[in-house]
């Protein structure tokens, strides 16, 4: 199953390396991935669509948190 995910980051080097690299560890392809700024200068956006099953994407969620 296909998901999109928008997650909310400090806009700081190696924000998005930690992100994608949580999907790697576990084998799974980012099928697309966007990163832009917010309203807030020090805030960023990553939005990325992967494909797993449901309780995978439960489990990445809460380590994110």
């Amino acid at each position: 199953m296909t998901h999109t995910l928008s997650v909310l980051v400090e806009n700081r080097p190696g924000a998005l390396a930690r992100v994608s690299n949580m999907f790697a560890r576990r084998g799974f392809n980012i099928e697309s991935l966007a990163v832009g700024p917010t309203e807030r200068a020090n805030v960023s956006r990553i939005t990325l669509r992967v494909d797993c099953a449901q309780e995978s994407i439960e489990q990445i969620e809460q380590q994110m948190h």
